[in-house]
């Protein structure tokens, strides 16, 4: 029998002959293999990376397309695959710092390295250049910005702060709020299936759609129908839907009208001690958008009385999992608000979202609150 082509081959050069920049941490995360490939995209040559931290700024300096630090022992995607056992690609795209100091946009594949006795040794990343997605995407993130409320604002009694965190740098949730005269405000979320470019795609379709219709419907649930008929039409992909839910409210007499299709439930919160509690679950059952042609949105009314809330979230965060793998739910978020006592509960809820896991969130997260002012 010939001798295996794997007997003839050193490991070290078969990784040297691998296309793709591939290098290996040992369990503290010091690099302690470089190939040719990985010179050769970075600019850094092997001598220059061997014994360095795979979290040295002036190394790679990780961080995402939208500017996050991916160099922290709590996000340097080497480290959590070590942490958690898991690999991937995660993020979808990094952007690394290469040896001229230009950025470097990349695919980035990490994974546990484990020995023969099955202990962990360290980890193995491969990456490839992605320059020309990451400008597609850069200007994809762009234009997502431009078309959400990414910013809170107090105006005609009332004030509205947002919350929108994509999985990636660009995600399938929305949220907007605007008036359509001084007192007569329209706030929004909606969720599309999927992550990513696709799933945007089909946000930015309802944005259309919405304001489109809204020339000729004014109410929730009729802006869902409309919305829904056109979507089909025009946009609709079979397997591919939008929950969504409409809030219209009057600032000057304090009442609402919410319908939903497919959406978690808006929650009113009333002031309790130095927190709130939810006082009312506003509860609509309707299809996705994009699932029935002949579907009908209920309209459920409400009112905010002095120092009440309204809370609008989207799936992302009544899904996601907490201390013992139960999803947060309403039962979470009322909690959350009991023995909450600060002045940013957005930012703080997605904080203690992402602290209940060691891996990255499962979903979009997007929510509003809207207050009499």
């Amino acid at each position: 029998m010939e001798p295996s082509i794997l007997s003839d081959i050193p490991f070290a050069d078969f990784l040297d002959q691998v296309q793709d920049g591939l290098y290996i941490v040992d369990t503290s995360g010091a690099i302690v293999f470089w190939n040719r490939a990985a010179e050769e995209l970075t600019g850094f040559s092997a001598s220059t990376a061997l014994g360095k931290s795979c979290r040295d700024r002036d190394l790679l300096g990780y961080r995402t397309v939208t500017g996050e630090d991916l160099g922290t022992v709590e996000a340097s995607p080497l480290l959590r695959c070590m942490a958690s056992g898991a690999g991937g690609t995660v993020p979808h795209l990094v952007v690394a710092r290469s040896a001229t100091g230009r950025p470097l946009p990349l695919s980035l594949s990490v994974s546990p390295l484990k020995g023969r006795n099955g202990s962990l040794r360290g980890a193995v990343a491969l990456f490839h250049g992605m320059r020309e997605e990451y400008q597609q995407r850069k200007l994809a993130v762009e234009i997502q910005k431009r078309t959400i409320t990414s910013r809170g604002f107090t105006r005609n009694g009332v004030r509205v702060e947002t919350l929108f965190s994509p999985v990636d740098e660009i995600g399938g949730d929305f949220v907007e709020a605007f008036f359509l005269d001084d007192h007569t405000l329209i706030a929004t979320l909606a969720d599309a299936t999927g992550h990513g470019i696709s799933a945007s795609l089909f946000t930015m379709a309802y944005k259309t759609l919405l304001h489109a219709t809204l020339a000729h419907r004014q109410t929730p649930g009729g802006i869902l129908e409309q919305v829904n008929t056109s979507f089909l039409e025009s946009a609709g992909i079979d397997g591919y839907y939008i929950g969504a839910c409409v809030v219209r409210y009057d600032t000057a007499r304090r009442r609402g009208t919410y319908a939903s299709a497919g959406h978690p439930p808006g929650l009113v919160l009333r002031p309790e001690g130095t927190g709130a509690r939810v006082r009312a679950e506003i509860v609509t059952r309707s299809p996705m958008l994009g699932m029935n042609d002949a579907a009908r949105f209920v309209e459920v009314e409400f009112e905010l009385a002095a120092g009440e809330r309204l809370l609008l979230v989207s799936d992302g965060i009544t899904e996601a999992r907490v201390t013992g793998g139960e999803q947060l739910g309403v039962a979470g978020l009322d909690s959350f608000f009991r023995h909450y006592e600060g002045s940013s509960p957005l930012p703080d809820l997605l904080s203690r979202i992402q602290g209940y896991g060691s891996g990255r969130a499962a979903d979009d997260m997007s929510a509003m609150l809207v207050s009499p002012d």
